[in-house]
């Protein structure tokens, strides 16, 4: 039997960062993952207003323009992370997975920083998946289906790589999953190596290289 809301309220309870919410509460979050996606597969940039807040923000902070390099990794990263976040933690906490479909999630942001502090779940389309295993692979499955699609259509008005595009893609599906195991059962990190992709945050002066930026594997 499913329950979105006992998943979101359980989701928010792990994470703390981010409300996840029964899309039924409340009135419609004012993001839309389909419009987004939509606008972007018919050869727009739905996100143009997205990154210019994002490097706003990071100007301010740094006291310097970002590269916008940075901001379209950024906003990248952080649409992957509204797909990722409910598959990861329902293939841990319960034995069914949401939709994670485009149609399916809408999210809010951060006023001051612009990353997502909110997002709801449809009570459409739940899938039954007992199998832990076969629960995990379906998760995956269900992610990059959406999650693809939006790296392949993204333009964020500067060059990007399909390796930082569907890098990003990986990493995000990796961080998250071991993020809700290591959350939810306490177990033990299982991220090793570098990461494919780069958030560029090295760009903005004061900042450092993330431990596992693949930019390190340059200067070992």
């Amino acid at each position: 039997m499913s329950d979105i809301g006992d998943l979101a309220a359980q989701i928010s309870g792990y994470l703390g960062y981010i409300d996840v919410i029964d899309e039924a509460w409340g009135n419609p979050l004012p993001y839309s993952c389909a419009e987004l996606l939509r606008s972007a597969e018919q050869g727009g940039d739905p996100t143009a207003s997205w990154r210019a807040e994002v490097g706003a923000a990071q100007e301010a902070r740094y006291h310097s323009p970002a590269p916008p390099a940075v901001g379209a990794a950024f906003v990248l990263g952080w649409y992957l992370q509204v797909v990722a976040i409910p598959l990861a933690y329902a293939s841990v906490l319960c034995n069914w997975l949401p939709d994670a479909s485009p149609e399916a999630l809408r999210f809010d942001l951060d006023e001051m920083e612009h990353y997502p502090v909110a997002l709801s779940l449809s009570p459409g389309n739940v899938e039954s998946v007992p199998h832990p295993q076969i629960r995990l692979r379906r998760a995956r499955e269900k992610y990059e289906a959406h999650a693809n699609r939006f790296a392949a259509a993204y333009n964020p008005g500067v060059k990007m790589s399909s390796r930082q595009r569907y890098g990003l893609v990986r990493d995000t599906w990796s961080m998250t999953l071991d993020q809700a195991r290591t959350g939810v059962a306490a177990a033990p990190s299982m991220l090793t190596g570098l990461r494919e992709s780069c958030c560029f945050i090295f760009a903005l002066p004061g900042a450092m290289t993330c431990t596992r930026c693949p930019r390190n594997a340059v200067h070992a």
